[in-house]
């Protein structure tokens, strides 16, 4: 079983849960309250303060998500169903990764062209400026809702209990991804692509890369 056919399959199965439609109707409307929350926001956009808190919230749900739902699987021992076909372990994990990250692209994208849309009627700031810090704001949130996803996916493969993935996922995963990205928002002069690119890239693959590394040891 090719890992395009187990994505298409896990993206299937996300997309109908409540979740997600909470999700891609959640993000956004908190993209809209920002504006009225910080309407003072002194010449900073509205995009780049939500892509703060875009960041933090997609990234507690993706990595809650993950690894609730990988822990959950081993206890069912689903697991053991898909291994006695000639099915490469890591195109299981991920085909979970990259279907939770698109589904969180997907409301990331509408979260952040709202900002950019009101941005633009409200705003006194150029168009160009605007866009610039769109861009921006999304690379960033992306960046980390990439990281958050890949800790989530190690906690799944690594810890054995729901309810301590879950916490775990919470007070670690996403406010890690927060951390390592609030540097290209915070230092003057740093350029937020130049960074979260490279950082957000490089620490999802080696997490991913460890997971995957324990996954294969395990016995099931």
């Amino acid at each position: 079983m090719s890992l395009k056919i187990l994505y298409f399959d896990e993206m299937n199965g996300f997309v109908k849960s409540k979740v997600m439609v909470a999700l891609w109707v959640g993000m956004p409307l908190v993209s809209f309250l920002v504006h009225f929350v910080q309407p003072d926001s002194e010449g900073i956009p509205l995009a780049m303060l939500v892509a703060l808190v875009i960041a933090t919230m997609g990234g507690a749900l993706s990595t809650v998500m993950l690894s609730t739902t990988i822990i959950s699987e081993k206890l069912q021992h689903v697991y053991d169903l898909f291994l006695v076909r000639p099915v490469k372990r890591w195109t299981l994990l991920l085909a979970k990764y990259f279907a939770v990250v698109t589904c969180l692209i997907v409301a990331v994208g509408i979260s952040v062209g709202l900002g950019l849309i009101i941005d633009a009627f409200a705003s006194m700031i150029s168009l160009e400026n605007i866009w610039e810090s769109t861009m921006d704001s999304l690379v960033v949130s992306l960046a980390a809702i990439g990281i958050s996803s890949a800790i989530g996916v190690l906690l799944g493969v690594t810890v054995n209990s729901v309810a301590t993935g879950a916490i775990l996922s919470i007070y670690c995963g996403a406010q890690l991804s927060a951390v390592l990205m609030m540097p290209s928002i915070l230092i003057p002069g740093l350029d937020p692509v130049l960074y979260s690119l490279p950082v957000g890239a490089g620490v999802s693959f080696v997490v991913l890369l460890i997971a995957t590394a324990l996954f294969n040891k395990k016995q099931f």
